[in-house]
C-alpha cells in the first residue's frame, strides 16, 4: 500500500503556492501601476505637443504677418525716397535751365522753392517710415525665433510621448525615465520661447 503526502509536505506545497500566488499578484499590480503612469504621462505630454504645436503655428503666423508689415514699409520707404529724388532732380533740371537768365531764375524761384519744400517733406518722412520698417523686422524675428524653440519643445514632448507608450510595452523604468526628461527638455523650450 502507497502512502500518502505527508500533513507537512501538503503543508509547505500550500505554503509555497500562496506565496507565489501573492508575488504574482503584487507583481500584476505593480506592472499595472507602472502602465498607469506610462499611459497618464504619454497623455499629458501629448496635451503639452498640441499646446505647443498651437502656440508654435501662431509665432509662426506671426512672424510672417509683421515681415509682410516690414516689406510693405520698406516699400513705401523706397516710394517716399523716389518721390524725394524726383522733386530734387526737377529742381537741378530748373536750376539747370534757368542758369544765367535772371528773369527765368526769378519767374522760376517759387517753383524751386516749391520743390525744395516738397523733397524736405518726404526726406522728414523717411526717416519715420525707417523706424518702423525696422520694428516690423525685428518683431517677425522675435517672432520667429519664438517659433523655433516652440517646435523645438514639441518635437522634445513628442519623443517623450514615443518614449512612454514603448515603456508601457516594456516593463524597464529608464524608457519612462527618459520621456520624463524629454517632457522636460519641453518645458523648458516653451519657457525660453517666451524670455
Amino acid at each position: 500500500m502507497e502512502e500518502g503526502p505527508e500533513p507537512q509536505e501538503l503543508m509547505e506545497n500550500v505554503e509555497q503556492r500562496q506565496e507565489d500566488a501573492e508575488h504574482k499578484e503584487h507583481s500584476g499590480a505593480k506592472a499595472a501601476a507602472h502602465r498607469s503612469r506610462c499611459a497618464i504621462t504619454a497623455s499629458i505630454l501629448a496635451v503639452a505637443a498640441a499646446i505647443g504645436s498651437l502656440m508654435s503655428g501662431h509665432a509662426a503666423n506671426e512672424a510672417i504677418l509683421r515681415q509682410s508689415a516690414a516689406t510693405d514699409q520698406w516699400a513705401y520707404y523706397q516710394a517716399v525716397s523716389t518721390k524725394g529724388h524726383m522733386y530734387e532732380a526737377s529742381k537741378s533740371i530748373v536750376e539747370a535751365l534757368t542758369a544765367g537768365d535772371e528773369a527765368a531764375t526769378k519767374r522760376a524761384s517759387a517753383a524751386i522753392a516749391a520743390m525744395d519744400k516738397s523733397a524736405k517733406k518726404y526726406d522728414d518722412q523717411k526717416g519715420d517710415i525707417k523706424k518702423e520698417a525696422q520694428k516690423c523686422s525685428d518683431e517677425s524675428n522675435s517672432k520667429f525665433g519664438e517659433h523655433q524653440k516652440l517646435s523645438y519643445a514639441v518635437a522634445c514632448f513628442q519623443i517623450g510621448i514615443v518614449l512612454a507608450s514603448v515603456s508601457i510595452l516594456i516593463t524597464g523604468g529608464w524608457l519612462f525615465y527618459g520621456s520624463l526628461g524629454m517632457g522636460g527638455a519641453g518645458l523648458i523650450f516653451m519657457v525660453l520661447a517666451f524670455m
